[in-house]
């Protein structure tokens, strides 16, 4: 089955079901076009949810409108403005943990980007 298939059909092991998604077909289209980007995400979620367990997740598709080439996946904590000093601060640790992660395809860990 195909990862659109997957998610179309809203299947429960995906790991994009944790997430909100909030441009649905140009995400699928992206995670498509880009192998490992989907192993990433299977990997960084269980430590989402180790830095932020009581927050939501997003995830946006988004190109750079200047330059065609730039193009990336956000991930949205949807965090407290109120904790922004103190979740900023567990980001970096989150995405140094990131970048350490094994993953088939180390360039995909370019396309993610974090933010609380």
């Amino acid at each position: 089955m195909s990862i659109k298939e997957n998610i179309l059909n809203d299947n429960k092991g995906c790991v994009l079901n944790n997430f909100k998604l909030i441009n649905r077909e140009e995400i699928i289209d992206f995670i498509k076009s880009h192998n490992g980007l989907l192993e990433l995400l299977e990997k960084v979620y269980p430590l989402l949810k180790s830095y932020f367990p009581d927050y939501s997740y997003s995830l946006l598709y988004a190109p750079d409108p200047e330059i065609v080439s730039i193009e990336d996946l956000m991930l949205f904590i949807n965090g407290d403005i109120k904790d922004y000093e103190f979740n900023r601060n567990k980001l970096y640790d989150l995405e140094k943990e990131i970048d350490n992660l094994k993953v088939s395809d180390s360039n995909v860990k370019r396309l993610l980007l974090l933010d609380v």
